[in-house]
């Protein structure tokens, strides 16, 4: 276990530093109206109009570490796209055993550089003391976790969320838990990251149904042998099923995320991500 403030300090310094305002055209003026009579000049087709651009919200102000209550578990912790002025989507970070929900979102706070907004569940005490950590006992459980904070980040920045897929990454038993939730609902979840873990979760029933139901992509990123050698049949399954996967490895550092992972995963993003563009613009 790698202790994280030093990826939690390069979170809040992007937290900080990155903020992506968005300026959005003003709707056109509309044109006056003309003088000769409809069978003269007849009106171009509704298609052929430019559509109005969406008015720009007011920047999101406020602290890029939220901590948000959630009914029946403990408060998620939510990093937030300060200063954005368009709608932003969520990805979902989960930290692995005897771990913390900060340093999942400081980690892939680095990683996306503060674009989307990233809600990280707390999980359940497996230490106590001035320095607790967590994690977490099966994928339903984790799965209502997440809905809860899901609707509390939805209640809370409102028309700040965008609607639609989100990406989800775990690391280690993150990860593990991960498969059956992204397996079950993958229009859901199209796109996923796995750290140090998850391998073990694929089967054919699952990467067919995830891929059936519009899943696109699975990241593994790895940093031990261990976790090399576990990755090729995972990686294996998954194609046959018609998914595209790979994997990505940070040498034999240790079963750990610090800056050379985040700047890894980082590297990699255009490829997991690359139809992820549109009027919210690219991750």
């Amino acid at each position: 276990m790698l202790a994280r403030s030093r990826v939690l300090a390069v979170g809040a310094m992007l937290g900080a530093s990155t903020l992506l305002l968005v300026s959005c055209d003003r709707a056109p003026h509309a044109s006056s109206t003309p003088t000769a009579a409809p069978t003269a000049q007849p009106a171009p087709p509704a298609s052929s109009a430019p559509a109005p651009s969406a008015p720009a919200l007011p920047p999101l102000g406020g602290d890029w570490l939220v901590r948000l209550p959630l009914e029946g578990f403990r408060e998620a912790v939510i990093a937030a796209p300060i200063g954005t002025t368009s709608p932003r989507p969520i990805l979902i970070g989960v930290h692995g055993s005897r771990d913390r929900p900060e340093w999942a979102c400081g980690e892939f706070l680095g990683v996306t550089k503060g674009y989307p907004f990233i809600l990280c569940p707390h999980g359940i005490p497996l230490r106590s003391g001035p320095e607790p950590l967590f994690g977490f006992a099966t994928s339903e459980e984790l799965e209502r976790e997440i809905d809860a904070g899901l609707k509390a980040l939805r209640e809370r920045f409102g028309p700040y969320v965008a609607e639609g897929p989100m990406i989800y990454g775990g690391f280690s038993r993150g990860a593990f838990l991960g498969v059956p939730i992204v397996a079950d609902d993958p229009a859901r979840f199209p796109v996923v990251v796995l750290g140090e873990g998850g391998q073990s979760s694929w089967t054919d029933d699952r990467a067919v149904r995830f891929a059936r139901g519009g899943g696109k992509r699975v990241l593994f990123v790895c940093s031990t042998a261990a976790c090399e050698t576990a990755t090729p049949p995972a990686l294996a399954i998954l194609k046959r099923a018609g998914v595209e996967a790979k994997m990505i490895t940070a040498g034999h550092i240790g079963h750990i995320v610090d800056d050379r992972v985040v700047t890894l995963i980082r590297g990699s993003w255009p490829w997991l991500v690359r139809d992820r563009t549109g009027p919210l613009g690219p991750w």
